[in-house]
């Protein structure tokens, strides 16, 4: 142990500026972010949320780099070290000054928006192993497979992608993002880490530095694939699998033709909207649809198949409502006029993704408030200069999916609003304003408010403006559905 401390105490005094300018960087953006009361940072947070990481995983491979790995002719090998005792000084190090100031960090920021520190010890612990296994474990093996600082700058791209992996498994919002299926995001982080790790030990315990960077151009390969194969179909499957809706059975049926609804040719495209029904949602639950496949059969003999990666033509299903949907199709224009003649069926499936909705609280204007024990809301109200008056929600959850919840506006009279920032969130927005540090998700939805010259906000909003609904998830759910011989035109006119 003496050994460790003393390598320890040598890297703390050959570093201590970096240090220094790392833990006020950490001060800084822990400041920013308890103070922020909206969804997307400011510009210097966002540039401290880059550049932080990069001091972190710099850091790390200046201490290592005092007695590198690479080559057979460096100072330190002609002294009594232990390899194990020097990857403990440098584990140390790596652990007081890169996840200890985040960790604190975290705390912080959750104490000082209201949230009990100890019940959120659960989401803190998260972060720290993303943060370990998506960077601090990959800068370590990044660093003892180089010989020097220069080289270790011209991996950081690597070290930014695998952080990247962590804060996309992070995400409140799935199948926006790199994985929707959270055990696709903890099969990469995990094998980031433990290539990580074993690079690390490879390199101390024996040097074999070739046999060190194969292992990692590997792993990276291996994280590839998982992305690509989490990324698919197989996605919903395993959501499925893992947590099937209990007694829910659902079927979907085509309807008749709405006129309604959007058709015809839009520039390359024939849009065909049609509208279904999905029968089996219970009244407590709301459906949102994450994966679709589909098959378009003509009676001439052509078939298209959306099923990726084949996609033969683009297909969505919009969110249900009462039980009520639209399959929106585009076609290319050769592709509709080969079958628009012809009857055709149209069979597939739909798998969907269903939530509990809980008790519906409301929030007053100017009103910061608990609406979960993992939600926290509030209320404003901007009448604005010169154009119309803003309506705006901000919510903040350690969880993951602690932001779920459907947000409404209560109408006294007949107001015009229409949606300004619907659902920006933290981790969303484009760089340099990302806040891929933060322990806390955020949402913001703001909307627009037209009232007449007579009226003010108390004649056309209820008291309170804001409903809101929690969502808690219930399961996944499939649904199959058929219908032939269907004349296309008849939806598309």
């Amino acid at each position: 142990m003496h050994e460790i401390l003393v390598i320890f105490k040598k890297d703390v005094r050959r570093l201590w500026w970096q240090i220094g300018a790392m833990l006020a960087m950490s001060v800084a953006v822990g400041v920013l972010d308890a103070r922020r009361a909206m969804a997307q940072p400011g510009v210097p947070e966002g540039l401290l949320n880059m550049a932080l990481p990069l001091l972190w995983a710099c850091l790390v491979a200046q201490a290592i780099l005092g007695e590198p790995l690479v080559g057979d002719r460096e100072f330190w090998m002609t002294r009594p070290y232990r390899w194990a005792r020097l990857l403990g000084a440098k584990a140390l190090f790596a652990v007081l000054f890169v996840q200890l100031p985040s960790l604190l960090t975290d705390a912080a920021i959750l104490a000082a928006r209201g949230y009990n520190v100890p019940d959120a010890l659960p989401a803190l612990l998260v972060q720290q192993l993303l943060l370990a296994g998506g960077l601090t474990l990959p800068a370590m093996a990044l660093a003892v497979v180089v010989s020097n600082v220069t080289q270790f700058v011209v991996g950081i791209p690597l070290l930014l992608a695998s952080l990247a992996v962590g804060v996309a498994f992070r995400r409140t919002f799935p199948m926006v993002y790199v994985f929707h299926n959270r055990t696709g995001g903890a099969l990469s982080l995990t094998l980031l880490a433990v290539a990580a790790v074993s690079v690390v030990f490879l390199q101390y315990r024996g040097r074999r530095t070739m046999l060190a960077r194969i292992l990692a151009v590997a792993a990276a390969a291996g994280v590839v694939l998982l992305i690509v194969l989490f990324s698919g179909p197989m996605t919903f499957s395993m959501s499925m699998a893992q947590f099937p809706a209990a007694g829910t059975h659902l079927n979907m049926t085509l309807l008749p033709p709405d006129p309604h609804l959007h058709h015809g040719p839009y520039s390359r495209r024939v849009y065909v909207e049609l509208p279904v029904r999905v029968a089996g949602i219970p009244e407590s639950h709301r459906a949102f649809a994450l994966a679709i496949s589909m098959e378009i059969s003509a009676a001439s003999g052509v078939r298209y198949v959306h099923n990726p990666p084949r996609d033969d033509f683009d297909v969505g299903l919009m969110e249900t409502d009462a039980g009520f949907s639209r399959l929106s199709v585009a076609m290319s224009r050769a592709a509709y006029d080969r079958i628009k003649d012809s009857r055709v069926t149209i069979s597939g499936a739909a798998g969907f993704e269903l939530y509990r909705l809980g008790r519906k609280v409301g929030v007053s204007i100017g009103e910061s408030r608990q609406v979960t024990p993992r939600m926290h809301c509030s209320c404003t109200y901007d009448e604005g200069r010169y154009d119309s008056a803003y309506l705006s929600v901000f919510c903040d959850s350690p969880f993951r999916q602690g932001l779920l919840a459907n947000i409404r506006v209560e109408e006294k009279s007949r107001v015009h609003l229409w949606p300004q920032f619907a659902g920006i969130r933290t981790n969303g927005s484009p760089s340099p304003l990302v806040a891929w540090l933060s322990p806390l998700e955020r949402r913001q939805e703001s909307y627009g408010v037209v009232m007449l010259p007579n009226q003010t906000v108390s004649d056309v909003l209820e008291d309170p403006p804001i409903s809101i609904v929690p969502q808690y998830l219930a399961g996944y759910a499939t649904a199959t559905f058929q219908a032939t011989d269907i004349d296309l035109r008849e939806y598309s006119k």
